[in-house]
């Protein structure tokens, strides 16, 4: 992508997430005041958005690619069963360091379809580690768990963000890993 491109499309995010921070609701920011934030003209907006939502489906993209991206990396360096709670940390300290779209993704009115992409994401990651590992699992054994996965940390995700993250990234991977392990361990004991 061209460089002007890039910084011109970086400045209308910003300025973007910068009003949404103040405003808090997607459908109170114009794009006037989008064009006014970025310093540019309306008609280089439609230049490269059809509207407010196409650019909110843009950022939605970019971060899911991000998250799915941590999540390869840490399942590549994976240290044993502590490898989850990096993972964890990982995750949580690239939605504090991005908390105005992490709010985003979670009040956009494609939140659902954001959870359905990671879902999916969580999916193949499982195939490749199961594949990996030679262990036979059905595809719907196989959803079910990407679908109970993403669910589960996304709901925890989501109260994190509802108390305006009041732990620390870290702090919140090790109560994560650990409510993991005390529900896996609970259902395992009833077995």
């Amino acid at each position: 992508m061209d460089r002007r491109i890039r910084k011109t499309k970086q400045a209308i995010v910003t300025a973007f997430l910068e009003l949404l921070d103040e405003k808090k609701d997607i459908d109170k920011i114009s794009i006037t005041d989008i064009t006014k934030r970025a310093d540019i003209s309306r008609s280089t907006f439609y230049f490269h958005y059809n509207g407010t939502y196409e650019l909110v489906d843009e950022i939605c993209d970019s971060f899911t690619k991000q998250i799915y991206s941590i999540i390869m990396k840490a399942h590549a360096d994976m240290p044993g069963e502590n490898g989850y709670l990096y993972m964890y940390n990982e995750i949580l300290t690239y939605l504090y360091e991005n908390k105005t779209t992490t709010r985003l993704l979670l009040m956009s009115p494609k939140e659902a379809d954001m959870t359905k992409k990671i879902c999916d994401d969580i999916y193949k990651l499982l195939t490749v580690f199961y594949l990996s590992k030679r262990q036979p699992i059905s595809k719907e054994v196989l959803n079910i768990t990407a679908l109970f996965s993403t669910y589960g940390i996304l709901s925890i995700i989501k109260d994190w963000v509802a108390s305006d993250l009041k732990h620390p990234p870290q702090e919140m991977a090790e109560i994560t890993f650990q409510s993991i392990k005390a529900a896996i361990g609970f259902f395992s004991d009833r077995g």
